[in-house]
């Protein structure tokens, strides 16, 4: 399929879309904030606690699926404003949930947001096709910058009553004009309708595709990599809660996270071209591991969680990006759209189960058993890194030419 051409003022429509992303981003952030520490206030304790937050992962992979089907059905605006619009309802159903302290309206609203930010995601693709093959590269920078805003605007919105006397009611409520506004930059940007789908590919090439060494411990480092970042940002949050910080404290914390998450994104895709993918996704999974071991010795320190969040921001987008590229450097051309297909997937089941992990870890074995088994993880994922590169050497494969990396979320 041959790149459609860009529309005309193809610039305006990229920028408005990076920081419709950032936005998009920007809610997210919010509600990662607020969900456990809501559920808690309003109710629910011990492994319910994350069940919202939860929740919005399983509703942000099955509207992946049906939204992509939609878009190829009907085009991307229109998937794009029902998306917002639910976002606006989510952000209604929450500031409801803390008035009314309901856990059902609560759950609601993180459903409607995971629909909202699921689209948010295809943000990227539909970026991509505005820009000319020359200025790809640039327009996905912009995309990463919006999410390097969203560590600014998300957090902001979340601490500062600015829209209610409640915080949290506040918070909500920000989510709902942010998806307002998202749903007034998507209006107004005319996109590319690209309604071609890929060639099929068999299941026994995909089978023989996936059974390669890169290809698996690429997939395992991403999916893994952002599984314990939900695991243990969640888990930071009811910590913290837990040892008398104020939401204000926790809401920075998480900011730092955040900036630690997207701002490195700009430089990996060089660093990942300049050292290697494998030695940057191992570098990531090393640094989650050797923070989680930290904390786990010292788990009533403060300054040290809030440090580990910088440290489990860094490591993830090392995962991410290392990990997503090795998977996509070491596919054929004609597989390179299902293996891309089949590593979001994986991510987005580890990234629900991380998701739904906090509430009942914490409540079993707490904040220092959070760590020790996301170090057991890390450490069982290093030796599977060593023994795929031992394979490697003693039985060399021949690998597709390693295209130009790019950071994304």
């Amino acid at each position: 399929m041959s790149d459609p051409a860009p529309p005309p003022r193809a610039g305006a429509s990229i920028a408005k879309l990076a920081l419709a992303n950032g936005l998009s981003v920007s809610a997210a952030v919010i509600s990662v904030t607020a969900s456990a520490l809501v559920a808690r206030r309003i109710g629910w304790e011990g492994g319910l606690t994350t069940v919202p937050y939860g929740l919005q992962f399983l509703s942000l992979l099955i509207a992946t699926f049906l939204s992509a089907r939609l878009m190829r059905r009907i085009g991307r605006k229109p998937v794009f404003l029902a998306a917002a619009a639910i976002g606006v309802a989510g952000g209604a159903l929450g500031y409801a949930s803390v008035i009314w302290s309901s856990p059902l309206l609560l759950c609601l609203a993180h459903i409607a947001l995971g629909i909202q930010l699921a689209n948010g995601n295809f943000y990227r693709f539909a970026v991509l096709e505005l820009s000319s093959p020359a200025k790809k590269a640039q327009a996905m920078s912009l995309v990463v910058a919006g999410g390097t805003f969203a560590a600014i605007i998300g957090p902001y919105l979340s601490r500062q009553a600015v829209f209610s006397a409640d915080v949290f009611a506040s918070a909500y409520l920000g989510v709902a004009l942010l998806a307002v506004v998202i749903g007034g930059l998507i209006a107004t940007t005319p996109l590319v309708r690209v309604t071609e789908a890929p060639a099929s590919v068999s299941k026994s090439d995909m089978i023989k595709a996936l059974s390669s060494g890169p290809v698996l411990i690429g997939m395992a480092i991403a999916a893994l990599g952002y599984g314990v970042m939900n695991l243990l940002m969640i888990s930071a949050s009811l910590a913290l809660d837990g040892l008398g910080c104020g939401f204000s404290q926790i809401s920075y914390a998480i900011q730092w996270h955040v900036l630690a998450m997207f701002l490195p994104s700009l430089v990996m895709g060089r660093i990942v071209a300049r050292f290697g993918a494998m030695p940057v996704a191992v570098t990531g999974v090393v640094t989650i591991l050797l923070g989680a071991i930290v904390t786990w010795r010292d788990p009533l320190n403060i300054p040290l969680i809030e440090k580990f969040l910088i440290l489990l921001g860094l490591g993830w987008n090392m995962t991410y990006v290392a990990g997503s590229f090795l998977v996509a450097a070491n596919a054929r051309v004609e597989h390179a759209l299902a293996m891309q297909a089949s590593n979001d997937v994986a991510i987005g089941i580890f990234a629900m189960i991380g998701a739904f992990l906090p509430g009942p870890v914490m409540a079993i074995w707490g904040w220092a058993g959070a760590n020790a088994l996301v170090a057991a993880a890390m450490l069982g994922l290093i030796a599977l890194a060593l023994m795929v590169q031992l394979s490697l050497r003693m039985r060399p494969e021949q690998t597709p030419a390693q295209p130009e990396p790019t950071a994304r979320k």
